[in-house]
């Protein structure tokens, strides 16, 4: 597995990195979900223009700072990838955070970049959160066998809605921010 190059910087994520972040969300959606979501369902959610839009309303009217994180990872002043989470327990599934988004530029990917992001944000967790950590994924996503590469064991299936269907996520957990950093590290070996 490739490392990442040392000049990648992971840094806090700022509203003027919407038009990125909204690109490469928009990216991220058209290549993980075309396979098995009609476009009528992708519709606005592979528009990069409304996804920065959408990214530049939650940073500047919902976002807390004192909940939530967002990071992102920048090389050469192009931010190649990003990675939310937020403080709390979603399905009742024990843990005391979540990562919510994690999507590198298709460009980007298998470069370490995801990797970093999340041994980024164990750090912040340890602070914040540090107990249970939980990702969820769609089950037709054809990149949700990294979670399980890197020691997510899966705790449930939840059904969540997406337009008019209903779409089967499985929700990874972790015991700490420490075992994800581990699984994180064994991995890159």
């Amino acid at each position: 597995m490739p490392l990442p190059s040392p000049d990648l910087l992971i840094r806090l994520g700022t509203p003027a990195d919407s038009a990125a972040i909204g690109q490469i969300l928009a990216d991220g959606w058209h290549q993980a979900y075309s396979g098995f979501m009609r476009e009528s369902e992708l519709g606005q959610r592979i528009d990069p223009d409304y996804r920065a839009q959408e990214v530049g309303t939650w940073l500047s009217t919902d976002f807390d700072p004192a909940k939530e994180l967002l990071l992102v990872a920048e090389q050469d002043g192009n931010i190649g990838g990003f990675l939310a989470a937020r403080l709390g327990d979603r399905n009742d599934v024990g843990s005391v955070a979540r990562v919510t988004l994690l999507y590198v530029s298709p460009e980007q990917q298998g470069q370490g970049i995801g990797r970093q992001l999340l041994l980024e944000a164990a750090e912040w967790l340890k602070l914040h959160a540090p107990g249970p950590i939980s990702i969820g994924a769609f089950e037709q996503n054809p990149f949700r066998s990294f979670y399980e590469s890197i020691g997510g064991m899966v705790v449930e299936t939840v059904m969540v809605r997406v337009d008019a269907r209903e779409w089967p996520v499985v929700v990874y957990l972790w015991p700490s921010p420490e075992a994800l950093q581990e699984g994180i590290r064994t991995k890159e070996v």
